[in-house]
């Protein structure tokens, strides 16, 4: 399956029952788009599901050049070239109760699968707390996922940049109400560099996977890398790409 979901937002699923074993939130599929070496670099594209028992991936993606233009015109039942799971992803064992995800844009695709994990995780350990998603899109056109998330139990938020579903603005605008124990986020860097100065204000623990233009994927190029507070640089393919968000600078 390969479809268009919302203006320019495709979702493919791949069948790759190795991959869908070992995927966890916040991982990501290093593409190729084509059968020939045009593009030549691979496309990074986050996993937004993982099922182990029908062996399949799901991924959504932003049609933004030639790469993904070709991605989306796959066909079910042709072959896809890819790499992965790679990097790291989120860490999901906090005993918490108030968990906020934050994404924007197509950063809402990884905290797809994180926010299934803890769904799953919750219904386990008996947690009945409503955990909160901040979801913010350019317009409604490009929005995607809201009814996932509720599906899962979610309390949704929506915010558009033009007013056009939901609040007029941003997450981090419609955040700033509430505590939360732990913040997932993912999404352009002015959102997350609000969301780091929030989650520092309030002392919350606070992950984010960074969205950056990758080459090898595998952390031998240095071309994704990225400065952190402490730890000079880190490569955000192998390193992250989810990282502590108080660490890294924007």
């Amino acid at each position: 399956m390969n479809r268009e979901i919302a203006m320019d937002i495709f979702h493919m699923k791949l069948y790759c029952p190795m991959a869908a074993k070992l995927a966890i939130p916040g991982q990501f599929l290093h593409m190729r788009c084509s059968d020939t070496l045009s593009p030549l670099l691979r496309r990074p594209i986050s996993i937004a599901n993982a099922d182990e028992r029908d062996g399949t991936l799901d991924i959504i993606y932003r049609v933004v050049g030639e790469g993904t233009r070709l991605l989306s015109a796959k066909k079910t039942g042709e072959s896809i070239d890819i790499m992965g799971p790679l990097g790291n992803g989120y860490p999901i064992d906090q005993k918490v109760n108030r968990i906020a995800i934050i994404g924007g844009g197509i950063g809402t695709c990884p905290l797809m699968f994180l926010a299934k994990k803890l769904a799953t995780k919750n219904s386990k350990s008996g947690n009945l707390v409503k955990h909160s998603v901040f979801l913010g899109f350019k317009t409604a056109k490009q929005s995607f996922g809201i009814e996932f998330f509720q599906s899962l139990g979610y309390d949704v938020h929506i915010s558009t940049d033009d007013g056009s579903l939901g609040f007029k603005g941003f997450p981090t605008d419609l955040i700033q109400d509430y505590i939360f124990d732990v913040i997932y986020a993912c999404g352009p860097k002015p959102l997350l560099a609000i969301m780091q100065a929030y989650a520092v204000r309030h002392n919350i623990m606070s992950f984010v996977s960074l969205e950056e233009r990758m080459a090898c994927g595998i952390g031998a190029c240095l071309g994704c890398a990225v400065k952190m507070k402490s730890d000079g640089y880190k490569k955000v393919c192998k390193d992250g790409p989810v990282f502590e968000l108080s660490k890294v600078i924007f």
